[in-house]
């Protein structure tokens, strides 16, 4: 009998995320979309989200980098992410599990809870700022 092959990926193909809800790490595949936490059963979305006009959200949820555009204008109750990019306008509440960068012409009204901050010069900024490697909630031990 011929040997069984699996379509097995290889650690190349596999990323490290963590969960927006339980913070706990998993691995996915580096081309998946969408994902449930193997620990608290949420749905995750890994993609990249970009803005480039008005916007008017509820949440944006996503492990994947949130970038708001010179032209683009977002107001949102709660912003969870990976990471967040701002060239444009950006109302709500931020909670980023990697860096914020926030671009010189760039305006956030809202409270911005991340491990590193970055502001260019011009830059507006309302609210408060939770920044550092203890702000963003992680797995205890």
């Amino acid at each position: 009998m011929p040997p069984v092959e699996y379509n097995v990926p290889s650690p190349d193909d596999r990323s490290t995320i963590v969960c927006l809800y339980c913070h706990r790490p998993q691995e996915v595949g580096r081309k998946a979309m969408t994902v449930t936490c193997k620990f608290c059963n949420k749905s995750l979305r890994l993609e990249d989200q970009s803005f480039s006009k008005y916007e008017a959200r509820r949440v944006i949820d996503t492990c994947g980098t949130v970038t708001v555009e010179k032209k683009g204008n977002v107001v949102a109750d709660k912003i969870n992410c990976g990471g967040l990019v701002v060239r444009g306008k950006l109302k709500g509440t931020i909670i980023s599990r990697g860096p914020v960068l926030v671009g010189p012409e760039a305006e956030i009204k809202g409270d911005v809870t991340a491990p590193t901050l970055a502001v260019g010069a011009g830059a507006i900024l309302e609210g408060k700022y939770d920044i550092g490697p203890k702000a963003v909630p992680t797995l205890p031990g």
